[in-house]
């Protein structure tokens, strides 16, 4: 299965989970959605950046996942480094980047999470009536 395929497929979890909350629990459509797209933005991000290296058509893609890598891939290394679950020289193997992404799938989904429920409290706040 093609890198792009996947990479769709990895897209398509924040959008199920829209779909789903938006009919289940209206009051917390964002807090769920932005949840569900933190787990999957560092991945994302880097099989973006994956793209760069196939073909001709992936530069601008590989140059979009690059710019979130460098967003988006620096917590989990930081904080592996700093516990020392990986070592501090380089990341080279599967269970290295098992680490990072896993510890970026929680830091931004509690990051896009609280936004969402931040975004949720201001849509469902009552209105002043005049």
């Amino acid at each position: 299965m093609s890198n792009a395929y996947l990479l769709v497929f990895l897209i398509l979890i924040p959008v199920i989970a829209y779909w789903y909350v938006r009919r289940r629990s209206p009051a917390y459509v964002f807090s769920i959605t932005g949840a569900a797209f933190g787990v999957v933005v560092s991945p994302f991000a880097l099989g973006l950046y994956s793209l760069y290296h196939l073909s001709p058509w992936g530069v601008v893609p590989g140059f979009v996942g690059m710019a979130l890598m460098f967003v988006h891939g620096v917590p989990g290394f930081q904080l592996a480094v700093s516990q020392g679950l990986i070592p501090s020289e380089v990341v080279s193997n599967l269970r290295s980047h098992l680490i990072i992404e896993s510890i970026n799938g929680i830091v931004w989904a509690s990051a896009y999470g609280l936004i969402g429920f931040a975004v949720d409290k201001l849509r469902l706040r009552p209105t002043e009536q005049r």
